[in-house]
């Protein structure tokens, strides 16, 4: 093990950890970190211990991760009955509930709940309905976090396994 190998190891393992463990984290965008910190780790070690396999996989986990967006509505998944101002409402809310409540995690969820939930009944929908809008957001969001944590998780997995394969 060479100097460049004995300190790009540890800080690019420790960097994907710490990026791993922010992903539950309303706006960081985990699979996309983790796997540009793989990419420049392979780049610098010239693909020796990061395989062209290992990123190609990587790169292929990080646009499932980065893309739930998109291909959980198709799925169902995201739909759950919210309206489009319901879910426009969730996001400003979430922004808001980040800034007015200081505590990670529980303002911004608290904000998005609120914000569906203020939607739904400014369109004069019973409290019923507006409650289930909330309800579903809240569903929605450990969804989304469970995908990027996941995803974000077997990258991690398959750049230590490259490390060890070729160690």
């Amino acid at each position: 093990m060479n100097a460049t190998d004995s300190l790009l190891i540890p800080l690019a393992v420790l960097g994907m950890g710490v990026t791993l463990a922010l992903s539950i984290v309303p706006f960081v965008p985990g699979p996309a970190i983790i796997w540009a910190i793989g990419t420049v780790f392979a780049v610098l070690d010239g693909f020796q211990r990061a395989t062209p396999a290992a990123i190609i996989i990587m790169t292929l986990l990080m646009v499932i991760g980065s893309t739930s967006e998109i291909w959980m509505p198709a799925l169902g998944i995201r739909s759950k009955g919210l309206s489009c101002l319901s879910t426009v409402g969730s996001v400003i809310g979430s922004i808001v509930g980040t800034f007015l409540i200081p505590i990670p995690l529980l303002g911004t969820i608290i904000g998005a709940i609120a914000g569906a939930l203020l939607v739904e009944l400014a369109r004069g929908r019973e409290v019923r309905r507006a409650v289930q809008a909330g309800r579903s957001v809240f569903q929605l969001y450990l969804i989304g976090i469970v995908v990027q944590f996941v995803t974000g998780f077997a990258m991690f997995v398959v750049f230590l396994v490259s490390l060890w394969m070729t160690g």
